[in-house]
């Protein structure tokens, strides 16, 4: 089950990380994540499926993807394509990064909203 499909937990948005995330009620019953589901962007993605961005000062993880998507929730998804694990290092000004086009990341968005991974 789902978080947004728990009537007793609040609605998420579409682009939120905790949708890929499987949610179970322990003996206490608490809600808990299964983390254990991810989202896999391959590595060597071909130049059509991405623009570059350049980094510039100031930029933050979800600065970037608003700048990009006019969503700052997938913030995920820069961070995932460009295998950057750490998302509390703020982007260095000059980084090239990965930009996956706007298809792909509708494409990724309803898989997870379908449960499709």
């Amino acid at each position: 089950m789902y978080q947004n499909n728990i009537q007793d937990l609040p609605k998420l948005k579409r682009g939120n990380y905790e949708n890929i995330f499987n949610v179970y009620l322990d003996e206490s019953n608490r809600y808990f994540y299964n983390l254990l589901q991810s989202v896999v962007i391959p590595k060597n993605l071909p130049e059509g499926y991405y623009e570059e961005y350049m980094v510039r000062y100031g930029d933050t993880w979800p600065f970037i993807s608003y700048k990009n998507y006019n969503n700052p929730n997938i913030w995920w998804i820069i961070l995932d394509t460009n295998n950057i694990l750490d998302a509390t290092i703020i982007p260095e000004p000059g980084t090239k990064l990965k930009i996956l086009k706007n298809e792909f990341v509708s494409l990724i968005l309803n898989q997870i909203t379908t449960q499709k991974l």
